[in-house]
């Protein structure tokens, strides 16, 4: 019997993950989703509240990820070497991109689709959390390493939090090749170490 809802409660993620993409949020029918999994509206409700949690259900696994990987990868132990290192942020990034990847249909309906829902304020939320996350990184490391600089603009790490999120858009929005995506990912990398060890005042090794 478990085994049978939980078929059933992928079968509705999937099925509304393309009724939104189809139709945006608002336009997006419950009736419709519930016809093409083969149920009723109504054991729908026995699952989701409403549309709004159906939609958020939908956009969590990405929306988990990307907390994941902000947090993960900025933690206290991080080494101020590694950041400035080409290589490591080379993996990063990449790592980064699979995630985009993985999630592409997902994003797009996140920052493009979900207008009338509560994921519609995922771009403001996620840049806030993600600044006051990359702050209280910044405290860490000039704990660590008191000769670095760490005076840098709040509205500056705010912006490059939001810059993130604007190039996952660009990466979904557009049919890039794998050559392409990795030659952004190597030009993005050589762009952002140089200008974080000039903001820091310290030189790459």
């Amino acid at each position: 019997m478990q085994i049978l809802k939980d078929n059933i409660k992928k079968a509705i993620l999937e099925e509304a993950k393309k009724e939104f993409l189809s139709k945006g949020f608002n336009d997006a029918s419950l009736r419709s989703i519930a016809s093409n999994v083969g149920i009723s509206v109504s054991t729908i409700y026995s699952y989701y509240k409403n549309k709004d949690e159906l939609m958020t259900a939908v956009c969590m696994p990405f929306v988990n990820a990307a907390n994941e990987m902000t947090i993960s990868h900025h933690t206290a132990d991080t080494n101020i070497d590694d950041m400035l290192n080409p290589k490591t942020q080379l993996e990063s990034a990449k790592a980064l991109i699979d995630m985009v990847k993985k999630y592409r249909d997902i994003i797009r309906l996140i920052l493009f689709r979900s207008e009338g829902s509560s994921m519609n304020s995922f771009r403001d939320d996620y840049t806030d959390k993600t600044t006051a996350h990359i702050l209280w990184f910044f405290g860490k490391m000039k704990m660590k390493y008191p000769q670095i600089n760490t005076d840098i603009s709040n509205f500056f790490i705010h912006a490059n939090c939001a810059w993130m999120i604007s190039i996952i858009g660009e990466i979904v929005s557009h049919d890039l090749s794998d050559d392409e995506i990795n030659k952004f990912t190597n030009d993005y990398v050589k762009y952002s170490t140089n200008g974080w060890a000039s903001l820091f005042g310290v030189a790459i090794k």
